[in-house]
């Protein structure tokens, strides 16, 4: 990640990328990680007012969380 972003802690990682170095970070992800081990989410937020999280999800199979109401 050296180069993309800032560490935040353990595998977390912020990065502010154009689109040009958004499909850089995700071509050089992709030829080296073990996609049958290894799993890389990579979070747009998208802009500050109008958040609307897109994912791409490299390596073992992404689902989101459902958010379900719990009935006590």
């Amino acid at each position: 990640m050296e180069g993309f972003g800032e560490w935040l802690q353990l595998s977390l990682f912020q990065c502010r990328l154009s689109v040009r170095r958004h499909a850089e970070l995700i071509a050089l992800l992709d030829g080296i990680i073990h996609h049958s081990d290894d799993h890389v989410i990579l979070v747009d937020v998208g802009l500050a007012d109008q958040v609307v999280p897109r994912v791409v999800s490299l390596g073992k199979t992404y689902s989101a969380v459902e958010r379900e109401p719990v009935i006590v």
